[in-house]
């Protein structure tokens, strides 16, 4: 269990709760909810979406007799391959499904998904927001590293050619495994995972866009780790990766598995990180609410004990799963004590994005039970009742619905079902104690005029703490001195050059002239 994903779950709660406590939304209606894991398995996923629809008792797909649940909407997934899986049977019963991660546009297909909303807006921004943001900094020489799959590959499709029509060139490409076991052994590392590139460990790309998910993120944490642990192995690494800027997509949260506590692994490696993540604010009451969970919190609650064990590295009595480890939970341990990478005490943009989705769903819901049409209503009242909403009833009011939620940020859906939302642009500020904090450094709107939907306050960046100029240089060469020119190398990207003296008469006082 990845631990920092255990708020996703206390999102959904606290919004639920919420909701059954305010008489102005959905009065005399009592909402409830099921959570199934998907594992990361598409067959999984397949199977826990139908159990979901129809009796779990007894596999049997559009078999509903006795069952006291009433579907009327799903929230995920998080990835786009868990999404894209549960879409497949969603779309089929045209039960609305909202899912609160970000991927790659070709799921934005409402011919195939006819049903699918996000809480997120389109990744095209995300790609034009890289690209100013890489202009903004004069960053021309950019490391890439992305997920080992299709969606990883669709960004490459798409980034690279925009690279190259803004003057921009890929100095390496990594791509990362997908589903590493974290056993705890450097070695076991090694084995599953291809090591870092002699391209990455000698590049002079100080700024690196990483795009994948958290997963991404527990990959270079390890693998950098291994690298310092066998130096004598990698002469070549010489700290290359701690003076990198790396730049961060929205579906990767800096999160660290329980395992890579004892190996030592060190979130300050990414401090300086700048991100594009979903938009949030804080809302009132939540850090209150998550304070008093503990392992007898909550009844039907799956999750408590295995989070809890891993969280605080102890064993939860009567649990089904045990720690090897001679200490046990007194259930009073503080989340505030657990560091950043394993628990926050904010609420984060994907749980932000959870709670906005449930109240999506009740806005919705509750809409539809006050249509206002007097002729219609006695015809509607038993058709309108909680116990006979059919979910396709809901996508007419989804499509148009628009509310503010606590925070004071409206919610609405586009024409695609996603968003009308910005990006925020954070900075990632670690401590020793291995937390950290994000400061919000800027914004991607995707209302601004062109070439304007980026805004950067650089006086709020904290810099990596090795680099010895900032905002860093990230070209293939350093910049040619007055009196030289660049001369372009043969055989090699046109980002890379070589410095050579001005012919007589051509001598100029700028720096980086070409001839």
């Amino acid at each position: 269990m990845l631990t920092k994903l255990y708020q996703h779950i206390l999102a959904l709660v606290f919004a639920v709760d919420e909701i059954n406590e305010n008489p102005r939304i959905l009065p005399n209606v009592t909402l409830g909810f099921h959570i199934y894991d998907s594992y990361t398995d598409s067959r999984m996923t397949y199977r826990a979406t139908l159990d979901l629809l129809f009796n779990a008792n007894h596999f049997v797909p559009n078999y509903q007799c006795g069952i006291q649940k009433n579907v009327i909407g799903v929230i995920g997934g998080l990835s786009s391959d868990t999404t894209s899986c549960m879409a497949d049977i969603l779309s089929l019963y045209k039960i609305p499904q909202i899912s609160y991660g970000s991927f790659e546009s070709q799921a934005n297909n409402l011919i195939k998904f006819p049903s699918f909303y996000r809480m997120v807006p389109n990744e095209a921004l995300q790609y034009q927001g890289i690209i100013q943001l890489l202009l903004h900094f004069r960053w021309k020489w950019v490391g890439l590293v992305t997920m080992n799959n299709e969606g990883g590959e669709h960004f490459l499709q798409i980034i690279e050619p925009m690279f190259f029509e803004n003057g921009i060139c890929s100095a390496f490409t990594e791509r990362v495994v997908n589903n590493l076991r974290f056993t705890g052994d450097v070695f076991d590392l090694m084995k599953d995972t291809k090591i870092l590139s002699s391209a990455f460990l000698t590049s002079k790309a100080k700024a690196i866009v990483i795009y994948g998910k958290t997963g991404t993120v527990l990959w270079l944490a390890s693998t950098i780790k291994a690298l310092k642990m066998l130096q004598w192995l990698f002469p070549q690494y010489k700290k290359s990766a701690e003076v990198k800027v790396w730049i961060t997509t929205a579906q990767i949260d800096f999160a660290l598995h329980s395992i890579q506590k004892t190996l030592g692994t060190d979130i300050q490696i990414f401090h300086g990180a700048i991100s594009f993540t979903i938009h949030s604010k804080e809302l009132p009451d939540f850090q209150n609410f998550i304070q008093d969970v503990n392992p007898g919190w909550a009844d039907g609650d799956g999750f408590i004990n295995s989070f809890w064990q891993q969280a605080f590295t102890c064993s939860v009595l009567n649990s089904t799963e045990t720690m090897n480890t001679d200490e046990v939970c007194t259930g009073e341990e503080m989340l505030e004590s657990i560091p950043s990478p394993y628990f926050e005490m904010s609420m984060t943009g994907h749980s932000y994005s959870i709670y906005n989705a449930v109240y999506a769903l009740a806005h919705a819901l509750h809409a539809m039970q006050s249509a206002e049409s007097n002729h219609r209503r006695r015809v509607l009242a038993d058709m309108l009742s909680p116990q006979n909403v059919k979910p396709w009833q809901l996508h007419s009011f989804l499509q148009r619905i628009s509310f503010n939620n606590n925070a004071g940020d409206e919610i609405i859906f586009n024409e695609h079902g996603e968003l009308v939302a910005e990006f925020d642009i954070t900075n990632l500020v670690t401590f020793p104690n291995q937390s950290y904090i994000r400061v919000k450094v800027g914004r991607l709107d995707p209302q601004a005029p062109p070439g304007e939907k980026l805004t950067i306050d650089e006086g709020r960046i904290k810099w990596q703490r090795a680099l010895t100029q900032v905002p860093p240089l990230s070209e293939c060469n350093d910049i040619c001195h007055p009196g030289y020119g660049k001369k372009k190398k043969e055989g090699v990207k046109f980002c890379c050059y070589d410095c050579v003296p001005c012919p007589d008469g051509m001598v100029s006082n700028e720096k980086g002239m070409k001839f």
